[in-house]
């Protein structure tokens, strides 16, 4: 690999390049303009991949990683769940494939196995040992591909296990993006949970120990992770093209008759998910005030619908599909007279996700509406909003509150106007696309630079 070239980057990753997911986002958005044949990515992503960043891509099979025997039944792409898809019906054929009897017993067998899992669970633990394999198939796709690094956010204890074991087969360097604090939030139940906890913090210790560079996805992170592991991290989160994107921004803060707030992303128990729908009491109140509202709720992966029960709690609630489109998207955010921000106020989701910075925030920051917050301000996004002013934060779980909030920003012209002009000059200074990817592509170069140096001096 010559000096001033762009190096050939192996991401192994839980999450592939995407539209949907935060990671899938941020890694399209801070790898543009790499040129395509020089990234490949190994991933088990259930999530359909893009080809718009990369175009090379090998996907795990349960010959790669898996959970150990006899944990395998436990994993969705097991063995009751492969009886049961060869018994569906064959659509194609317009056929049925089984019987009324047989559908009787599979049914009746999944709803036994649903069973047996939350009971397993409930005693072993919600994490299972995983087994590693580099396949002839793998090993034959990354020599064909001849990488110069890995890239990585590392992931459960068995992708862990195959980063270090790539790492060392094919004598690479390897760059370490870490994106939320899960190593602070896993394994934390159930019996199994010790042993597999010493092994993930062995592994993460190693990996962090013998990386060319480490990455944080927030300010927040890099500072506790420096203190963590000793060494230097840089934070790199989502980015966005402000000039471009500043062209579909909402120009004016009046609102309309019927107020349009709008969550966008992801809804996690252990993230978002019960302040989500403490907006939702607050927004069916605010209808019952006289102040008419309506909440829509976007998410990928059926999150949603998954929640629909203790979302939709009014009329006023609308649960969608993510808006997988950018320009959609976009137009969509800047329509809104309230983005919602909403945050976990639990120990476990503080946990989890205190140095996390959600991918949506650029995108929020730039779309000219008034951002609403609602979260603990030890959380890093919460504090963020503070700290910059660019979102009306209550920090207490309290709906009463929240619903005051709504009122206010609904109601109080200049307040709107203060906090979009605050979001949008945040958005130009910490997150436009021209300078943080220039920065963040610029340390993956040097990281391979740095490692070639240093095998070069050893050998």
């Amino acid at each position: 690999m010559l000096a001033d070239t762009f190096p050939k980057v192996l991401f192994i990753t839980p999450h592939g390049f995407n539209n949907v997911t935060g990671s899938g986002i941020t890694f399209s958005n801070l790898f543009s303009g790499w040129p395509k044949a020089r990234i490949a990515t190994i991933h088990n992503d259930p999530e359909p991949t893009t080809r718009d960043v990369c175009e090379l891509y090998y996907k795990l099979g349960l010959d790669e990683l898996a959970y150990t025997q006899p944990f395998s039944w436990i994993s969705e792409k097991g063995k009751a769940a492969a009886v049961a898809s060869e018994l569906t019906v064959d659509k194609e054929r317009n056929s049925p494939a089984i019987s009324k009897k047989q559908d009787i017993w599979v049914r009746g067998l999944g709803s036994l196995v649903k069973m047996a899992k939350r009971l397993f669970i409930d005693v072993i633990g919600d994490s299972f040992p995983e087994r590693v394999n580099i396949t002839s198939s793998l090993e034959e796709w990354i020599t064909d591909f001849q990488p110069d690094i890995i890239y990585t956010i590392l992931g459960s204890n068995g992708m862990m296990k195959l980063v270090e074991d790539t790492a060392d087969r094919f004598k690479l360097p390897i760059v370490v993006h870490f994106m939320d604090d899960w190593m602070d939030a896993s394994h934390r139940k159930g019996a199994l949970a010790p042993l597999l906890r010493r092994q993930m913090l062995d592994r993460v210790n190693r990996i962090v120990g013998r990386a060319t560079c480490c990455l944080a996805i927030s300010p927040a992170m890099k500072e506790a992770y420096e203190k963590r592991f000793n060494r230097r991290f840089e934070a790199y989160q989502n980015t966005i093209d402000f000039q471009y994107w500043s062209r579909c921004a909402n120009e004016g803060i009046s609102r309309g008759a019927v107020a349009d707030i709008v969550y966008i992303g992801s809804i996690f128990p252990n993230a978002q998910l019960d302040t989500l729908i403490l907006c939702c009491h607050a927004v069916k109140e605010i209808n019952r005030l006289g102040v008419p509202a309506q909440l829509t709720i976007s998410s990928p992966s059926g999150h949603g619908k998954r929640y629909k029960a203790e979302l939709q709690v009014d009329p006023s609630i609308k649960i969608v599909e993510t808006i997988r489109d950018d320009d959609t998207f976009y137009r969509r955010i800047a329509a809104a007279d309230i983005l919602l921000l909403p945050v976990n106020f639990d120990t476990d989701s503080i946990r989890f996700i205190k140095y996390s910075m959600p991918t949506k925030v650029p995108a929020y920051l730039t779309a000219g509406g008034p951002i609403l917050v609602c979260g603990p301000a030890e959380v890093a996004q919460v504090a963020y909003a503070l700290s910059d002013k660019w979102g009306y934060v209550v920090n207490e779980k309290n709906q009463k509150m929240l619903v005051n909030a709504m009122v206010h920003l609904l109601e109080d012209n200049e307040l709107r106007e203060n906090l979009i002009r605050n979001a949008r000059d945040v958005a130009q200074k910490n997150h436009d696309l021209k300078v943080v990817q220039k920065s963040f592509q610029g340390q993956i170069i040097e990281a391979c630079r740095t490692s070639l140096e240093n095998r070069t001096k050893y050998e």
